[in-house]
């Protein structure tokens, strides 16, 4: 059964054949595979097309790649420090630099014009007995990724175990977290999205052993040619679940990464703050979690630090010593870690001479329970190991 094209698939698709650049090429590309009726006929058009959207993404990808190694520049990631590092991310005079000195004490300078802060500026956040490093990156602009400054910012991005969007409420929110979205998914950086079901690794020989290839849910030829391509002969693939060729590219991308995000919603004083964080709400509330705050009239700061304590997901524990002292410093593990990791944490003699623990867990009402190294710690647990 032939495939009937729309004279305005027919168009898009001369379009694609005859753009010239790159760039030109994917975007009309795109828009082809949009316009394809969806119905059997058309499977193996689309999954074709789709395949040669893919192979373009990447040769996007790697040139970029090859333009960052020449270029160089300064270093915008700074080293981790703390319970964790979190950055503030928006676009040009939301809120930023306010937000960052309200948080921390810290002395950024604040101005009302654009692109006050051009490069990172570090704070502290106390919170609970842990010190969380908090970064301002200079605003994000259009074409950020094919500027040398822009990579650079995108870089120290990635190296955050949290990201903050920061929204200003004074102006329409949609337009500032499609911008900020598209931006770092084309920087390879995955806000609050899960990996792939897919384990990937080289190997040394064996050749191409796959596992799971009925849970991939296009034609499995697909697999070969991109391998092939990569110039990959040896590895395992296991897919774990559905998934597709666009999720094997992801997994095969070495820079891509999976980052925690929250979004601060700043200017909640302003006149049209309400309706605009409600829009924001409707739009996002359902992927991000949402606090409008008010730096001017310190509305809102308060919770901050509880939810990006939470949203870096670890907790915090604390020894007791024999002599029933507690530590001052609690040290920071992640969320589901267990007496072993804590016992790892410590010292190695701590893990081969164990004999049992007692975790303390005054916040919860339970006072004393005796456990062993399979024992989940949460937050605050004061623990005592005992070794022979």
């Amino acid at each position: 059964m032939p495939v009937n094209l729309t004279a305005e698939a027919q168009a898009a698709k001369h379009a694609y054949e005859e753009a010239t650049t790159l760039d030109e090429r994917i975007e009309k590309l795109e828009k082809f595979i949009s316009l394809i009726p969806k119905h059997k006929s058309s499977e193996k058009m689309v999954a074709q097309y789709r395949h040669r959207l893919t192979v373009l993404r990447q040769d996007r990808e790697d040139r970029r790649a090859r333009r960052k190694m020449a270029t160089g520049g300064p270093s915008y990631s700074l080293a981790k420090e703390g319970a964790g590092q979190v950055t503030l991310v928006g676009v040009t005079s939301a809120g930023k630099s306010a937000l960052l000195n309200c948080l921390t004490g810290a002395k950024a300078k604040v101005g009302n014009y654009e692109f006050t802060t051009q490069l990172p500026e570090p704070g502290v956040l106390k919170y609970g007995g842990t010190d969380i490093q908090v970064i301002e990156m200079p605003a994000l602009f259009e074409g950020a990724l094919d500027s040398s400054i822009g990579r650079q910012i995108l870089g120290g991005i990635r190296n955050a175990d949290l990201i903050l969007l920061v929204i200003d409420l004074s102006k329409p929110p949609t337009p500032q977290m499609e911008f900020l979205i598209k931006t770092l998914e084309d920087a390879r950086i995955k806000l609050n999205k899960d990996p792939p079901p897919i384990r990937f690794a080289k190997t040394g020989s064996g050749g191409i052993h796959i596992i799971g290839v009925t849970n991939f849910q296009e034609d499995p030829e697909l697999i070969r040619r991109l391998f092939h391509r990569r110039r990959i002969h040896n590895c395992s693939l296991q897919f774990r679940g559905p998934a597709t060729l666009e999720d094997l590219v992801e997994v095969l991308d070495s820079r891509t990464t999976y980052a925690p995000s929250i979004i601060i919603a700043t200017k909640g004083d302003t006149s049209q703050s309400s309706r605009n964080y409600e829009a924001l709400q409707k739009e996002y509330g359902e992927r991000f979690p949402i606090y409008p705050v008010s730096v001017e009239k310190n509305r809102g700061i308060n919770i901050i630090a509880a939810a990006i304590f939470e949203g870096l997901g670890v907790i915090r524990i604390f020894t007791r010593k024999s002599s029933g002292e507690i530590g001052d410093k609690p040290l920071i593990l992640p969320l589901g870690a267990t007496v072993e990791d804590l016992a790892k944490r410590l010292h190695s003699d701590f893990l081969t001479n164990f004999r049992y623990a007692i975790v303390y867990r005054m916040h919860t009402g339970q006072i004393r329970k005796k456990v062993g190294l399979t024992f989940l710690l949460e937050d605050q647990d004061v623990i005592q190991i005992f070794t022979s």
